[in-house]
């Protein structure tokens, strides 16, 4: 006997996900994201088997997982590529500061991923993994700017020393900030939000500081200033979209099915910008002579 059109079987199917009012309340956090939520359970299987059904945190959750899968192959790749004949006498450091930039990516993409998929478990774990979250973006933060200041000051190294200092000693404050329990109070919010403004305005002392020492226009061409903006950019419209609640403010999700993009937009503040942070890296790299004795470049 067929169940396909079994009621039973339907309303377990329906019941995985569960509607606004019937979430816990520490679960509240979009109200115009009316259907979807998985409901709260402490079971880690129920929540690896959520990868099997849509849900509010699949996209978010498909999102980072494929990109921390794909991240190795494509860093392997890249690698090799910098092993061709092309580039001459490619220095050790310079392959450092690529394996830095995808060791951090890779972290922060891993890190959301199990935040994303997660979260129903218990309040405690949620906030567990919202700092982990969080933490992995104060990280590849790091870690992107870590590589341009190697790249921007090149034959300086008292300056990269200087701006390395800086971005590490901000990174470390707002990463205790962010994911130390005893600092997720409500009342200490905002002191949380102060710090990751803070760390991420920061993060562009080492860009303005080039361009009052070689110029504005050196550091679009040769140090891939653009791309940090553009990235700048991706963060800034992400978290607009995040705060003011769009699109689905526009038209608040009735479900999983009626609404996918609404879904997505549930909890993550800002977009991935990997994809533009690379070429922030690579540029000043084949601008630099990829050799640690080719610094005549940076006099252009």
């Amino acid at each position: 006997m067929s169940t396909k059109n079994d009621p039973t079987n339907q309303s377990k199917a329906k019941a995985r996900t569960v509607t606004w009012q019937e979430i816990s309340e520490w679960q509240l956090d979009n109200k115009y994201i009316l259907s979807g939520y998985r409901p709260e359970k402490a079971d880690y299987l129920e929540i690896f088997t959520s990868l099997t059904f849509l849900h509010n945190e699949t996209c978010n959750v498909y999102t980072h997982l494929v990109g921390a899968l794909l991240l190795p192959l494509v860093a392997t790749a890249f690698l090799r590529y910098l092993a061709e004949p092309r580039f001459l006498n490619v220095s050790p450091m310079a392959y450092a500061m690529f394996g830095i930039y995808f060791w951090c990516a890779e972290i922060c993409l891993v890190l959301s991923a199990l935040y994303h998929l997660m979260q129903p478990h218990s309040h405690h774990v949620e906030q567990f993994w919202h700092g982990m979250d969080l933490l992995g973006i104060v990280i590849v933060t790091v870690g992107t700017f870590s590589s341009g200041i190697y790249y921007v000051f090149f034959c300086e190294a008292s300056l990269q020393k200087l701006h390395w200092a800086i971005i590490l000693t901000t990174g470390t404050v707002t990463g205790v900030l962010i994911s130390h329990p005893s600092l997720r109070t409500p009342r200490l919010r905002k002191v949380k939000v102060g710090a990751f403004v803070g760390f991420g305005a920061s993060s562009f002392i080492p860009l303005l500081h080039g361009v009052q020492r070689y110029g504005l226009e050196y550091m679009l061409q040769y140090s891939g200033m653009k791309w940090y903006l553009l990235e700048l950019t991706f963060y800034g419209t992400g978290v607009s979209l995040y705060a003011f609640r769009i699109p689905e403010r526009l038209a608040p999700a009735s479900g999983c099915s009626s609404s996918k993009l609404k879904l997505y937009r549930r909890t993550h503040p800002q977009p991935d910008s990997g994809p533009a942070k690379l070429p922030g890296v690579f540029i000043p790299f084949g601008q630099s002579g990829t050799s640690e004795g080719d610094s005549d470049w940076i006099m252009r």
